[in-house]
């Protein structure tokens, strides 16, 4: 009787445990239970975007267009924000997602949007993720570029001095022209008379094509140079040097000049992105198959002429 009563004593001690949480009985249906909390029913996350604008001086929403693509770069699906969100649903259990978003209205530069790229999950341990997520982001809007000045670092005027086989100095003076704002990728054009200038060069930016939509007249040429970054309007006016080497057997005429303007990149979409995929959407000055203008309006010429 004795040992009976020990036994009835652990038992209750036992069962005591388990109702406490001390220890853990197994339970046969762990795994099912597990795949119900990482996938949602529909086994489909439900994306909520949220868009705003970045450099905003108080919190402002942005209606821009959204493209999603899966982490082979094959479009699933598309749309755009309404007062600052939009909703959509993409498979779950995905390593990888990839989101383009922006805004642009060729040639122009009043409230539109640079380009942002998203890479997001709906893979991992964390069950809440699987069955929604929100993804916030904010862009910069799209400024052009304002040509402040072209000049003789020397005498700070438009006018150079320039005889044969010489080599000849200028500055380019230029900023965002919207508050607030973000220009991308600005690109100095130099537009020179090729019996009179042999080469043109800027030290500290990259030498790129230049855009085929700007024609130039006759024995003419454009040298394209590309300060590569986004340029915020915070940055104030940017300041660059550089030089044109003279023809050896030619005095430029003191009616010539030198042209410049300022250009600048965005993002266009090619006609069959759903079939194309991530690929389809490219960077650049200008859509090679139309000429079209992709980023902001282009800046007003200035020139730089030739005291003799």
């Amino acid at each position: 009787m004795a040992k009976n009563n020990v036994w009835l004593i652990v038992a209750v001690v036992a069962v005591i445990a388990v109702m406490s949480g001390w220890i853990s009985l197994p339970s046969f249906g762990d795994n099912d239970r597990d795949i119900e909390e990482l996938y949602p029913s529909t086994l489909k996350t439900s994306m909520t975007l949220n868009t705003g604008d970045k450099l905003a001086t108080s919190a402002t929403d942005t209606n821009v267009s959204y493209y999603v693509f899966d982490d082979a770069g094959n479009y699933l699906k598309e749309g755009t924000t309404s007062s600052g969100t939009a909703s959509f649903d993409v498979p779950s259990g995905v390593n990888n997602y990839k989101i383009l978003v922006w805004d642009d209205t060729s040639g122009t530069a009043e409230w539109d949007y640079l380009a942002e790229e998203i890479i997001f999950s709906t893979d991992g341990s964390d069950p809440t993720k699987r069955a929604e997520q929100t993804i916030n982001v904010d862009l910069y809007r799209e400024s052009n570029v304002t040509l402040k000045a072209v000049r003789d670092p020397i005498d700070l005027n438009a006018n150079v001095s320039a005889t044969a086989g010489s080599t000849v100095a200028f500055e380019v003076l230029y900023q965002t022209e919207i508050s607030n704002a973000a220009a991308n990728k600005p690109v100095i054009m130099v537009d020179v008379n090729t019996t009179e200038v042999e080469t043109v060069s800027i030290s500290g930016l990259t030498s790129t094509p230049c855009p085929d939509r700007i024609a130039t007249d006759g024995g003419r040429k454009f040298y394209c140079f590309e300060d590569n970054k986004i340029l915020l309007s915070s940055e104030g006016i940017q300041s660059v040097s550089g030089t044109f080497k003279v023809a050896s057997a030619v005095t430029p005429s003191t009616t010539s000049e030198v042209v410049f303007r300022i250009i600048d990149s965005g993002m266009y979409r090619e006609s069959d992105y759903k079939t194309a995929g991530y690929s389809a959407f490219k960077k650049g000055t200008e859509n090679p198959v139309t000429n079209a203008d992709i980023g902001a309006r282009d800046s007003i010429e200035s020139n730089l002429d030739f005291a003799g």
